[in-house]
C-alpha cells in the first residue's frame, strides 16, 4: 500500500516583530454631517408642523398594524412629539425608542394617566422647541458638567452647538437649555 498523507492545518503565527509594536487606531473625527444625521437632519422653515402637534406634546397612536386595527383592535400607546411637518411625527416613547407616523395616526393625549418619564421627556422637548439658532444655551457635557455654547443648527432631535473654544458638538434636546439671562457664550 501507498503511503497515505494527511493534510494538516496548522495555526500561523504572526512575526513577532509586528506584534511587539502597537498599531494605531485611526480615528477620524466625526464630521458636521454625521453629527446632523445622528440628531434627524436640520430642520427646515417649511417643516411646519401640523396644529397642536408642537414639540412636547403627548399624544396617542395605534399599537397594531393596520390589519390589526381593521379586526377592532384599538389599543393606543402614549409618547412625546419631537419633531413634526405636514409629511410626520416623530414620537419619543421613552428615552430611547422613535416612531416616525403620519398625522393622521397621531391624536392628541386629553389627560390622564401618563408615565412620569413621558412628562420628564414632554417638558425637555417643550423647552428645546422654543430655541432658536443664534440662541446661547448650556448643556451638559459627558461628565455631568454644564458648558456654554450658542445654537448653530437646529435639527429635529437636537441641536449643533458652537462651544466657547470654537468645537461644534452635537447636543440631544433632552441634555440642551437655554443660557441664565447675561450668560455669554
Amino acid at each position: 500500500m501507498k503511503g497515505v498523507s494527511k493534510k494538516l492545518n496548522l495555526p500561523l503565527f504572526s512575526d513577532p516583530a509586528i506584534v511587539a509594536t502597537p498599531t494605531k487606531e485611526v480615528r477620524k473625527k466625526p464630521s458636521i454631517d454625521a453629527a446632523r444625521a445622528r440628531l434627524g437632519g436640520r430642520v427646515n422653515e417649511i417643516d411646519t408642523p401640523p396644529a397642536g402637534f408642537a414639540p412636547g406634546v403627548l399624544v396617542t397612536f395605534p399599537v397594531g398594524s393596520p390589519a390589526a386595527r381593521a379586526a377592532g383592535d384599538d389599543r393606543r400607546m402614549h409618547g412625546v412629539v419631537v419633531f413634526a411637518s405636514q409629511n410626520e411625527v416623530h414620537v419619543l416613547l421613552d428615552g430611547v425608542r422613535l416612531r416616525r407616523l403620519p398625522p393622521s395616526d397621531v391624536t392628541i393625549h386629553e389627560g390622564g394617566e401618563v408615565a412620569i418619564e413621558l412628562e420628564k421627556i414632554a417638558g425637555d422637548a417643550r423647552l428645546f422647541g422654543q430655541l432658536v439658532e443664534g440662541q446661547s444655551v448650556r448643556y451638559a457635557d459627558d461628565s455631568g458638567g454644564l458648558v456654554n455654547g450658542k445654537v448653530v443648527e437646529k435639527c429635529r432631535w437636537g441641536a449643533l452647538v458652537l462651544r466657547e473654544d470654537g468645537a461644534v458638538v452635537a447636543v440631544g434636546f433632552r441634555k440642551l437649555w437655554p443660557s441664565p439671562t447675561g450668560a455669554s457664550a
